[in-house]
This record gives structure tokens, sequence and C-alpha cells, in this order.
């Protein structure tokens, strides 16, 4: 009678075991995503020698692309994740000329600065899932983000500079502080993240015909959205 009772316990209780298995079990996914990313300055100190960036227009008015593979391990609600991305990142600097003014007023000459660069990106992720029920899922996650910039492949345009042929020399790598919100239903996701940079995206500008050379404050913020498959 006790083994009979033992074992009608153990077959209504299997269901409970298993799932609790699962829920410990450690998960292996991979999956693939895209996007759309805009660009912000956290250091509008941008100076060319009387060429001073307008603080007034800190976003630029161009987008860039990205295009990422991921591999992420979870266990209950926590996750680590990590991706090999493929970025092109779009600027356009709007620059107020100090050197012409009227009784205070600037006079507008069209100043710009445009740049596009492509890169590779590396990010380390610790996400955790606030909710998880059936198909859906809400999840916010954060951890650093290296750039590697192909600084070959750059394209820069100074627009009505008083210089003839400069360049910025952009920094090989720079990091980022990343923080993001997931939302997934079924295997499709929608993620929303900003890269909060933490060293300057380049080390100084040169004016190759007269040999100056001007120092480089700027760090980039970028904000991005991406919709993506978890297999």
């Amino acid at each position: 009678m006790r083994m009979r009772c033992l074992i009608i316990v153990l077959i209504a209780a299997f269901p409970f075991i298993t799932t609790a298995q699962e829920k410990g079990k450690v998960r292996f996914n991979v999956g693939l995503k895209a996007g759309f990313q805009a660009v912000t300055y956290n250091d509008p100190e941008f100076d060319i020698e009387g060429y001073k960036f307008d603080t007034n227009n800190i976003q630029s008015n161009k987008i860039g692309y990205a295009f990422s593979a991921f591999a992420r391990i979870s266990k209950n609600k926590f996750y680590l994740q990590t991706e090999g991305a493929f970025g092109i990142t779009n600027h356009s600097f709007d620059f107020m000329d100090e050197q012409e003014n009227i009784d205070g007023n600037f006079i507008p000459n069209n100043t710009v600065y445009d740049l596009r660069t492509y890169c590779i990106q590396v990010p380390i992720l610790f996400g955790y899932n606030i909710v998880e029920r059936g198909r859906y899922g809400l999840g916010i996650f954060t951890g650093p983000r290296t750039k590697f910039v192909l600084t070959s492949l750059s394209q820069q345009n100074f627009k009505h500079f008083r210089y003839e042929h400069i360049e910025e020399v952009l920094n090989k790598r720079t990091y980022y502080w990343e923080v993001g919100m997931g939302i997934k239903i079924s295997r499709v996701f929608l993620d929303i993240t900003f890269d909060a940079g933490l060293n300057k995206a380049a080390s100084h500008i040169i004016s190759h015909d007269d040999g100056k050379i001007f120092t480089s404050s700027r760090r980039d913020n970028i904000l991005s959205f991406s919709v993506g498959f978890i297999f």
C-alpha cells in the first residue's frame, strides 16, 4: 500500500519536477538582427581654429545601419550575450564661424563636416528577463561595447572651411557602455539601446596643406533600434 501511494505521488509530482528542472536548465541560443543607429554627441567642444561646433545642433540628421549575429547563454531569467556586428555610422557636424560675426551675430556659411565610418562592434551584455509569459517577454540588459573602426574605409568631407585637405585622425578603437530594453513576441524581438561613449572618437584633426593640427575631444553617443530573430 505504501509503495502504491509513493508511486502515485511520484507520478502526480512528475510534471512539477520536470518544470523545475527546465527552469533551471542552461539554454544556448543564437540569432540575427538588423537596425538603425542615430548619433548624438556628449562632448560638443569641437573647434577647428575659429570654427566652433554648433551646440544647438548636437544630433546628427543622418542615420546609420547595423547588422549582427549573436549568441546567448541563459539560465532562469538571466542571460549573457555577445555578438559580432557590422555597422555603418553617418555623422554630420554643423559649425559656426566665430571669425565672421557682426554685432555679435554669426553669419551662416553652411560650414559642415560629413563623416561616414565602417566598423565592427563587439558587446558583452548581461540581461534579465523581467516578464516571461508564454510567447511574450520583456527584458533589460547592460554591458560594455567595443567598436573597431575600419579607418581606411572612412569617408570624410569638410565643406566650406578655409583650410584645404583636412583630415580627422580617427581612433581605431572606441569604447561604450550600453543599456537597453527588449520586447519579445515568440522568436521575434525588438531592441532599443543607448551607447554612451567612454573615450574620444579621434586623436586630432590635421590640415595637410598648412601642417596645422587641431585637437578633437568629441565622443559619440549612439541610439539604436533593431529587429531580430532568435533561434
